[in-house]
């Protein structure tokens, strides 16, 4: 059975350990793993995890800021911005992204925030873009190199 719950302090050492488990995947360009004493600061509203019998196999970060004015988000508004999701690779197929996705949108609704951002370096940026549009974000910029 898939629960997506809000993260609690015993959560942190496996949070910490699909943080690594990211990393060594080699999937996103210059991710940093998280240590406890980062997630530490994310607990409340805006991190939740996604468990599979009682395991916790994903998460989700979010983190609400105030616009300085954006192209797209007026100054003064707040927004909240989609820090970090990642699902163990072995449960990827099972729609657990969405489902924390829909959680942390939802969430900020309840709490009066309208906006959502995310940003992502994912060396799979055409599955990224089409996971995010599912859920009505839409394209603001693209930034390539060589």
């Amino acid at each position: 059975m898939n629960i997506v719950r809000k993260a609690i302090e015993a959560d942190l050492l496996r949070v910490v350990e699909l943080s690594e488990l990211w990393v060594s995947e080699c999937i996103t360009y210059g991710l940093g793993t998280n240590t406890v004493e980062i997630l530490r600061n994310y607990i409340g509203d805006y991190f939740w995890v996604a468990e599979v019998d009682s395991v916790v196999v994903g998460y989700i970060t979010g983190t609400v800021h105030e616009s300085e004015g954006l192209a797209v988000i007026e100054k003064g508004e707040r927004y909240l911005e989609v820090d970090e999701v990642y699902v163990h690779p072995d449960f990827r197929s099972e729609n657990i992204g969405h489902l924390m996705v829909d959680k942390l949108l939802k969430t900020a609704e309840d709490n009066g925030i309208t906006h959502s951002m995310v940003y992502s370096a994912s060396k799979q940026w055409k599955k990224i873009v089409g996971f995010y549009e599912k859920h009505g974000f839409k394209m603001w910029f693209v930034q390539m190199y060589r």
